[in-house]
């Protein structure tokens, strides 16, 4: 098994994501350059914080279009958390400044606030149920599990191709996970804060992916 890379742009929980890695028995990697990079197949990209400030760190370390290029090989399998599954996107409604994300996955990051209907709290915050389809990559057994959720803005696909699981807040129905169909896959929640039941979500990625 190669050596698990995560994306260190100062964005992220990085210390609970290299800690879930090891738990599972697997070597990881800080990444901080395009070199660094493109030793790694399999890559985590975790992520807090604000858009725009995330896609300003990944051009500032030149990772940004390095993730795009990157990804285009499709031996290299990439795995977006939280904000790092918004960035995935095309935009999003955060940001202030109308900065692009990466544009791997065809999908829309929108203000939860225009889609809850009800009074709903946000941020949406705390343990929520997904409704995973099936898939090559993660377990249906998923689908048993709650998974730790905590953010005020949500991804809505264009197509539901491009949609692998499904949450509920309140009414309002979002994107928990992602997939361009290849080699690139977002997850909402923060299966590293997930327990044992994101300890398996990120086992299959690692194996299956």
């Amino acid at each position: 098994m190669s050596v698990i890379g995560v994306v260190n742009y100062g964005c992220g929980n990085i210390q609970s994501v290299l800690n879930a890695i090891e738990f599972l028995g697997y070597e990881s990697r800080l990444i901080e350059n395009k070199e660094q990079l493109f030793l790694c197949q399999k890559v985590i990209l975790p992520g807090v914080g604000a858009f725009d400030y995330a896609v300003d760190a990944l051009h500032s370390k030149g990772l940004f279009t390095a993730l795009q290029e990157w990804s285009k090989e499709q031996s290299n399998q990439l795995l977006g958390i939280c904000l790092g599954m918004q960035l995935l996107c095309g935009g999003s409604d955060e940001s202030l400044k109308n900065k692009k994300g990466l544009n791997l996955i065809d999908g829309q990051v929108l203000s939860l606030s225009k889609k809850i209907q009800n009074d709903e709290k946000i941020p949406h915050m705390g343990w929520n149920a997904i409704k995973l389809i099936d898939n090559k990559v993660f377990s249906k057994e998923c689908n048993k599990h709650d998974y730790y959720f905590i953010h005020s803005y949500a991804v809505f696909v264009n197509n539901e191709r491009f949609g692998l699981a499904k949450t509920s807040h309140g009414n309002t129905l979002f994107s928990s996970m992602i997939t361009n169909g290849e080699n690139v896959y977002g997850v909402q929640f923060h299966p590293e804060k997930s327990h044992y039941n994101g300890l398996n979500l990120l086992r299959d990625f690692i194996t299956n992916a």
